[in-house]
């Protein structure tokens, strides 16, 4: 295993500025905490709200044990190391519009691990290279996505793109877990299932505690398609999606989410691509609770209702949905959802629910007198489809 040598050295690479150093007596420490801590209670005009919610979660009154990192406006410090011998503290400083908020957090994991803070007492250390460089690539790919002022198009650092070979076509998978402390699953395993799945080696990104980017050669994803057509990628896509959820959820407890992307070439395109997947998981557990996998193509209708303001959907749903009360009966949710899905076949609507032809008639009969749409009829359809979804989003809030 391979330890962080210098973790000096390790942070400013990460920030990409060097690091002062700084010593100072516990007391100065424990003063300036104090002072910032004051400042942030009973001023307005110094720092910002995200400093203050910080500082107070740390503690109900922050000490010079509890403080990793102090932010005076003008630079951010860091505490390193604490000698209560000697009475001293050791601290590394830098510009604070050199951190942001997810790198000053990273940092401060770091530490926290390194002082021995954490819950886990080991040091923080990284298998290889590749692991390394692949979690500083989750950090910056997470940034660009979270930050408001950075833009979706920013191509990927060059450090990364060799490396990770993302100059290359590929297919983008987001996986995230809701797992049970007890069966978390980790990287490290999931990386190794998934080089057995795909049978090559992959590229697998963290972006959370139980979410991952992940790619593999699109020939061997798509390599099912009958055609070399757009639709034909899509439907192989899903069958491999499937096949690729089901040997997850049978490794580990829990629920998983997985959403997948057309070829791109990572380089160019791993942000908007994985906003866009990150978007299809929220949709798809929004609208579609009972569904795990949630393909970008599926949810353009969602995608457009969940744009609309709240008042507009519950005006909609007050002047066109009548009874959608129905839409709590679980036997009515699944009638029209499977419904719409077969392209309102009711042969095949049948089968797939596993009923007589003519009960299904009867279940979309009983809808008709409840709201008074046919949705055997095209623009009743339509209208039924859009208030089914609005009322999904809409109860929510």
């Amino acid at each position: 295993m391979k330890l962080i040598p210098d973790l000096k050295q390790q942070i400013e690479i990460i920030i990409g500025t060097t690091l002062d150093e700084y010593e100072i007596t516990i007391e100065e420490w424990a003063q300036s905490v104090a002072n910032l801590t004051g400042l942030h209670e009973n001023s307005d005009t110094f720092g910002d709200e995200e400093e203050s919610q910080e500082m107070s979660e740390q503690s109900t009154s922050p000490t010079s044990s509890d403080v990793i990192s102090l932010n005076t406006g003008e630079r951010i410090f860091f505490k390193v190391q604490m000698n209560e011998k000697e009475e001293t503290v050791v601290c590394w400083g830098c510009s604070a519009g050199s951190i942001t908020k997810e790198r000053r957090r990273f940092i401060e994991l770091l530490i926290r691990t390194n002082m021995g803070l954490s819950d886990v007492a080991q040091p923080v250390v990284y298998e290889n290279d590749r692991e390394q460089y692949l979690t500083e690539l989750g950090l910056w790919l997470k940034e660009q996505i979270e930050e408001p002022t950075k833009k979706e198009s920013e191509a990927v650092p060059d450090r990364f793109v060799v490396p990770a070979g993302l100059n290359v076509e590929k297919i983008l998978f987001l996986l995230q877990g809701d797992t049970p402390d007890a069966h978390r699953l980790r990287s490290k395993e999931l990386n190794k299932l998934l080089e057995s799945y795909f049978g090559e080696e992959i590229v697998l990104i963290p972006l959370g505690e139980q979410e991952w980017i992940f790619m593999g050669d699109k020939e061997i994803v798509t390599e099912e398609a009958e055609e070399d057509t757009t639709e034909a990628k899509k439907d192989s896509l899903n069958a491999f999606c499937l096949g690729l959820h089901e040997l997850v959820a049978s490794e580990w407890a829990g629920v998983f989410h997985l959403s997948a992307s057309l070829p791109c070439i990572p380089a160019q395109q791993l942000v908007p691509v994985t906003a866009l997947l990150k978007e299809s998981v929220h949709l798809g557990r929004a609208f579609h609770v009972t569904q795990h996998i949630h393909l970008p193509w599926d949810l353009h209708l969602e995608r457009l209702v969940a744009s609309i303001p709240d008042t507009q959907r519950i005006r909609f749903i007050q002047e066109t949905g009548k009874d959608t009360l129905i839409f709590n009966d679980s036997e009515t949710l699944a009638t029209l959802e499977t419904f719409f899905s077969l392209d309102c076949n009711v042969s095949e609507t049948a089968k797939r629910l596993f009923i007589h032809r003519n009960t299904l008639v009867y279940r979309l009969d009983k809808i008709k007198q409840e709201i008074g749409y046919d949705v055997r009829h095209f623009e009743s359809a339509v209208l039924v489809q859009f208030l089914l979804l609005m009322y999904k989003v809409t109860k929510k809030h």
